[in-house]
Parts: C-alpha cells; structure tokens; sequence
C-alpha cells in the first residue's frame, strides 16, 4: 500500500509538471481568485462509485484464541457526494460497506461494518491550469461500526464503533465532460485505496 501512495504522489506531481509547460505564465499571473482551471467551481456537484482495497474491517480482526486465519472479504464499496462552496472549496459525505469471513478452521467469524464520513475538500483547481484534472485533499468526521457474529460460539460474538478524524488526497481524470475516473488514498479505516468513476453534475 505504500508504493501504491508514493506511486500517486509522483503521478500527482507529473501532473502538475505537464500542467505548468502546457499552460504558461498565463494562468499563473492571473490573480488567485479569480483564476480557475475549470475542474471544480461552486455549482459542481459530485457523485462517485468505489471500490475500496484491502478490506480493512476483515484485515484487522484476530482472535487470540484461535491459530492462524483464512480470510476473506468483500468490499468496502463506497458511495459520495460533494458539491462546491466556493470554486477550490467543497463539502460532501461518503458512506460505505464491507463484508467477510475469518476462518479459524474450528469456528468462523462473520464480519460486517458500515462507515459513514463528512468532509471537507480543498481542490487545486486554482493551482494546476488543466480542465480535465481534478486533484484534491480532504478531511473531516467520521464513523465505523463493525459486528462480528461467530457461527458456533455466541459467547465470542463482538460489536465496536468508533468516531475519528479520516484523511484523503486523490485525483479525478473526466475522459468526458462529465464523467471521470477516480482515485484516493489515505486513511478512512475502510481502505488505504479507492478507485471508481465520477458522475459531474
């Protein structure tokens, strides 16, 4: 998971490299506020659909009990919506969903959880002069609750939520008007990754 957060720092960065030679001196000397590449503005509305790697619900469950587990997983997949502030500033919330099993051999443990998140975004479209690239950072508040239910021992069954601080950098690239692809990283306690489309609205 590292690599694949470097890999997208340095894409992120070639990006910006690629945007500065295509665009000049011009947009940069416009003024701040008014400048704008056109991937982001006030009125953009947002809805993505994604898929989340690994399974951080299922990962990080153990029982000390028990030997060494098989696990498997499904998910998370996520479903967001943003819509803009201002042009660089947006506002949204993401829910998202994952299951699976952690096979112990003698008992199996079923695991469900659910995440639910608002966040802020701060984008750079003010930053990289390229329309069809949005590259953005966001934090805010979210919630994770996981149940595990044991199939042949009750006593074992277990609950957990927590609320925490998730962050997340990522890039949209719109081959259409309004339809992108998408990727994020960061920490939501879901996935370390995320990868899907966007729809812009």
């Amino acid at each position: 998971m590292k690599n694949l957060r470097v890999l997208l720092v340095f894409a992120l960065l070639a990006f910006g490299s690629a945007a500065m030679a295509q665009n000049g001196r011009s947009f940069y000397n416009s003024p701040y506020k008014t400048r704008n590449s056109g991937s982001f503005d006030k009125s953009t509305g947002l809805l993505t659909f994604s898929y989340g790697f690994p399974n951080v619900p299922v990962r990080g469950y153990s029982y000390a009990g028990f030997g060494g587990p098989d696990r498997l997983g499904f998910g998370p997949v996520y479903v967001k919506y943003e819509h803009g502030l201002l042009d660089e500033v947006g506002i949204g919330g993401q829910a998202a969903f994952a299951v699976g099993k952690v096979d112990y051999g003698a008992d199996e443990a079923n695991i469900t959880a659910f995440h639910f998140a608002v966040l802020g975004y701060y984008h750079f479209n003010k930053l990289i002069p390229i329309k069809v690239l949005d590259v953005y950072a966001g934090t805010g508040l979210a919630f994770r609750s996981r149940a595990v239910n044991w199939d042949n021992d009750a006593d074992l069954d277990d609950s957990s939520t927590r609320v925490y601080v998730p962050f997340k950098v990522g890039a949209r690239w719109y081959f259409k008007p309004r339809l992108g692809l998408y990727l994020e990283a960061g920490y939501d306690d879901m996935s370390d990754v995320n990868l899907g489309i966007t729809l812009r609205m």
